[in-house]
């Protein structure tokens, strides 16, 4: 019994921490991702970290993690920006998050 309860024990720290990291994971992809939008909007000093923070705020507000991407999408819209080159952004810096902390 006392076996069973570890295997339960360490299954639920492991979907602890693998929610944890796709959470940092997101979030850092939001600010990477929210800087490179703002410079496309414009935007330079302060006013492109504060529109990159909106970004991560939106992100983290929404259940699911896709408040950022949303954001992102529908500000750059006007600008015609290709939602898969922005897709392949978010993976390309939810990627390099995970391996610079691995």
């Amino acid at each position: 019994m006392q076996l069973e309860s570890n295997r339960t024990e360490i299954s639920q720290r492991k979907f602890v921490m693998d929610e944890e990291r796709s959470f940092f994971s997101r979030s850092h992809a939001d600010v990477v991702v929210g800087l490179w939008a703002g410079a496309q909007l414009g935007l330079s000093g302060d006013a492109i970290k504060i529109y990159a923070a909106s970004v991560m705020e939106a992100g983290v507000s929404v259940p699911g993690g896709r408040g950022g991407f949303d954001k992102l999408a529908h500000d750059l819209s006007p600008l015609k920006i290709d939602i898969d080159g922005l897709r392949s952004r978010y993976s390309q810096a939810m990627a390099s998050y995970r391996v610079g902390n691995a």
